[in-house]
């Protein structure tokens, strides 16, 4: 049985810029406490962060947490080509006929390259066919690169994707299935709605729920979903693609969609597509991070310049019994220079990563400029 889970405490490491909460567990029914408030409540003003701030942990904490702990890190939307008929010597796709495969990851991954598992949206069909356009009303995108592109997910370290997504059909079905069959190629897991990733490691068997979820509408879809997961998993994420695109605060229906997988056993809930970063919540001990925002975006030479890296860390006792679990945050910016470079960079600057750290756990205050 899982114990429930709340934050209770900020905890900053600068030393290797790992920020996050540290969850303990209790017994008792729903829990009441809005960990996103707690934690926000003890960050300091943003000209007040140069040093470190943790709270101790015991000996026996400690003892149980290396029991075995297991990370998932979870990036931003990934779309790894440009704008079908963009031929601007600076887009993504004259960058990636360029420069090395590793150059867009490169800064990104030395932060999360001990995680057990990666994760990423992955916002763009793969194949190498001239295959036709879907068909689109209003201002239309299409996003498709060749199957080379896996070599930069390779090198990025990235070993889940989601391809439950607004752009995966972009070619229609022979895209998608081209998308696929590439990813299986390079041996990258990918997941949609009727495809969830199983993952194990120590004994431990975790569920990662690919799903588009653009209105409540698709509960009917979802749960039965979620339900069969929940049947062949120890530990339930449901990484879901949806929100108005741009709009930083989440939609009614989208948190009681979220707070109804988290109340049937979902134990992580992550969102992507609005393209912007949407403050975390945790709900009854479950953390929701309603967008996560951009990350090594081809689509756009100017998007909003924040994200953050997602790091979850479960934590179960020498028997493999489950005991809490705790996410960090690590803010990039999307990219660096005047205009997207097609490659995330950590921002170091403290006041900027207080700012975005304050903005995840309920801050109200954009952590971009105006």
């Amino acid at each position: 049985m899982k114990i429930l889970k709340t934050a209770v405490c900020f905890a900053a490491v600068t030393a290797v810029m790992v920020y996050g909460c540290r969850k303990l567990y209790r017994d008792g029914g729903a829990g009441d406490i809005a960990g996103a408030e707690v934690a926000a409540e003890t960050i300091p003003p943003a000209e007040t962060v140069t040093e470190v701030i943790t709270e101790p942990v015991s000996d026996k904490e400690l003892s149980l947490t290396a029991g075995k702990s297991i990370t998932f890190t979870f990036l931003g939307d990934c779309l790894l080509a440009s704008n079908s008929g963009d031929t601007r010597p600076d887009s993504f796709k004259a960058y990636a006929a360029e420069k090395p495969s590793s150059y867009f990851f490169e800064k990104a991954l030395p932060v999360y390259e001990d995680s057990d598992f990666v994760v990423a949206n992955n916002e763009f069909v793969i194949s190498d066919r001239n295959l036709a356009k879907r068909s689109k009303s209003g201002t239309a995108f299409w996003f498709k690169s060749p199957s080379s592109t896996t070599d930069i997910l390779k090198s990025g370290g990235i070993d889940i994707v989601s391809i439950a997504n607004n752009h995966s059909m972009d070619y229609g079905t022979k895209g998608y299935n081209d998308t696929a069959e590439a990813l299986d190629n390079a041996d990258i897991l990918w997941g949609d709605i009727d495809h969830p990733v199983y993952v194990e490691k120590d004994g431990v068997k975790f569920g990662i729920l690919c799903a588009n979820m653009f209105g409540a509408n698709y509960e009917p879809v979802i749960t039965p979903k979620f339900e069969e997961m929940k049947e062949n998993s120890d530990i339930q994420i449901l990484f879901f693609h949806g929100g108005t695109e741009k709009e930083h605060v989440p939609e009614d229906w989208l948190v009681e969609m979220c707070h109804k997988y988290a109340d049937m056993g979902a134990d992580l809930i992550v969102g992507s597509h609005p393209h912007v970063l949407r403050p975390m919540e945790n709900y009854n001990g479950v953390d929701i991070i309603y967008s996560l925002g951009n990350f090594c975006y081809g689509g756009s030479r100017l998007p909003e310049n924040k994200t953050v890296i997602l790091t979850e860390t479960f934590n179960f006792d020498e028997s493999g019994a489950y005991i809490s679990q705790e996410e960090s945050f690590i803010p990039f910016y999307v990219y660096s220079g005047d205009h997207n470079n097609w490659q995330p960079t950590p921002v170091t600057d403290p006041v900027e990563i207080s700012k975005t750290l304050a903005y995840m756990y309920g801050g109200k205050d954009s952590p971009v400029e105006p």
